[in-house]
């Protein structure tokens, strides 16, 4: 789960003396508090399944659905006219075709799906297969189980950093900025991202001085190639319990490693909550694999990868990811290039194109919760995404939508990269389209810690309820007290150098806006001739 301050919905906080990160625990009790204000679950059906999604040629309405009891097995049919396809990213599990022989392992091979308990990992050679956060969370608990030895397939590699980026109460998420960074700026600021280079250059200094690594925080083995470790370009791994165990192989041979940057690994040991019994000598090191599986051998126990090397485990678990499946959608509404874009070597369902809410062709159904920030959280997204479906559905918002400059740059994996978007740049898209992007000069003369709360802030959802068709009455008071703690809380250092940022890209987008302006006219007189 993401920070409070940009997980939770606009008109429903997190009480105050919630964690900066809840539990998945404190998140399931949260839903449900919010299911009980709002009445939501006297409007859902649970046991049932959707069978089929159609459109009819009734004048009234445009889709038939229909649907199954699983306890009764009876059926039901509605007719609507639009129709949220909320249906998520994990339910399909994901296990790569290419690997030959899988069927003839005799250890235990199962999908991070099927895990339940760390016990299955004791005493046994496991390989983990994947090195995102789930990947990183079970090679973690099978190091504690523990295991005799753990392997981890990292491929290309994955860029690691801690959800308490800058101290307590300065959340990972909340360390980006709005204004000139995702608002107010000019257009070709936006498509050249000059920004995101400059920023670049931080990150890698900042991970580097901090924890001996530039490749990511405390990353010594793992990391991706270091022209890879660029702003806008991934989606975080913030996952970092496994960290300490994936290092000390590295850091072992390292002086540095063990005499001055071992502090790291205490940082991550502390704020990951480890036990005293966890920290035991008897856990394995997390060896990184820069390869993939190819097949397993004849004998059934030995893993060759594609590097040429082989390897003998007792269980194989693959943590990579899921499907996107649409089962219920009749082959009319998503059919051969599923809204214009072709299948992925997945062969995942493509996401609709404008803004992967809605296809111009279907704007009547909307997908919901299927764009991953790179920082940020899904909630706040779908929220935003429900109310532009909203404007879209009414005629306020014309489609299609001009080509989008929220999409990540460096995502090699077609199946994220078709739904991996940069969190605040897609979510001032949408708000731009809305007509609620607050006004900056307003609010800093109305209430500045609003507006010098959205400007060194992050694009969280409150902050577009200030203005537009959902304005809302109690955003301002969430916006003065709750948003502005995480920008009050930062050090003199880290808000000075995101000021210097706003003034440079501030200057740059106004002397964009001049020269754009000035050439315009010149440019026009030229095509006309």
């Amino acid at each position: 789960v993401s920070s409070k301050f940009i997980t939770a919905f606009s008109d429903f906080r997190f009480k105050d003396s919630a964690p900066d990160h809840p539990s998945m625990e404190d998140y399931v009790e949260y839903l449900r508090e919010y299911s009980k204000a709002f009445d939501v679950l006297d409007h859902i059906h649970f046991n049932t399944k959707v069978n089929l999604i159609e459109r009819v040629a009734d004048s009234d309405v445009k889709y038939k659905v229909l649907v199954t009891n699983i306890i009764t097995n009876e059926t039901e049919e509605y007719k609507c006219h639009a129709v949220a396809v909320c249906s998520g990213l994990h339910n399909v599990p994901s296990i790569p075709s290419t690997i030959s022989n899988l069927s003839s392992f005799r250890g235990t091979c199962l999908h991070s799906s099927e895990y339940k308990n760390r016990d299955i990992f004791r005493n046994k050679r496991v390989l983990i297969v994947g090195c995102g956060e789930t990947g990183m969370d079970v090679s973690y608990r099978a190091a504690i189980a523990p295991a005799s030895a753990v392997d981890l397939v990292v491929r290309r590699g994955f860029l690691s950093v801690p959800t308490e980026g800058a101290g307590k109460g300065v959340p990972l998420d909340t360390m980006i900025t709005n204004l000139f960074e995702c608002s107010y700026v000019h257009p070709w600021l936006e498509y050249t991202k000059i920004r995101w280079s400059l920023v670049t250059q931080f990150i890698r200094l900042g991970f580097f001085l901090s924890s001996g690594s530039a490749v990511g925080f405390n990353q010594w083995a793992g990391g991706l190639p270091f022209k890879d470790v660029r702003r806008g370009h991934h989606i975080i791994n913030k996952s970092t319990r496994a960290i300490p165990y994936i290092n000390r192989p590295v850091k072992r041979k390292s002086w540095l490693g063990r005499n001055v940057w071992g502090w790291a690994d205490r940082f991550l040991a502390h704020n990951s909550s480890f036990t005293l019994d966890e920290k035991k000598d008897g856990c394995p090191d997390i060896h990184c694999l820069r390869t993939s599986v190819h097949s397993i051998a004849d004998d059934g126990s030995s893993v060759i990868f594609s590097d040429g090397t082989r390897k003998e485990y007792d269980v194989i678990l693959f943590a990579t990811g899921y499907k996107q499946r649409f089962p219920f959608l009749h082959p009319h509404i998503i059919s051969n290039g599923d809204h214009g874009r072709p299948k992925n070597e997945n062969h995942d369902d493509a996401l609709p194109n404008e803004h992967n809410i809605c296809s111009t062709d279907e704007p009547s159904i909307g997908y919901f919760g299927f764009v991953r920030p790179n920082v940020g959280a899904i909630p706040p997204m779908s929220e935003l995404q429900v109310m532009w479906w909203i404007q879209r559905l009414r005629g306020d918002i014309a489609g299609p939508c001009e080509p989008p400059v929220y999409r990540l740059l460096g995502n090699h994996c077609s199946r994220t990269s078709a739904y991996g978007a940069d969190y605040g740049l897609y979510m001032h898209a949408l708000a731009r389209d809305i007509k609620c992007i607050p006004n900056v000069f307003y609010w800093m003369y109305s209430s500045w810690r609003v507006g010098l709360g959205y400007s060194l802030g992050q694009a969280m959802m409150p902050y577009f309820r200030l203005e537009g068709p959902f304005a809302s009455s109690s955003a301002t008071k969430v916006c003065e007290e709750e948003l502005w703690a995480p920008v009050a809380n930062r050090s003199i250092v880290a808000n000075g150098i995101f000021v210097v940022l706003g003034v440079i890209f501030g200057g740059l987008s106004l002397v964009c806006w001049i020269v754009d302006t000035l050439t315009k006219p010149i440019i026009s007189l030229f095509l006309k001739s």
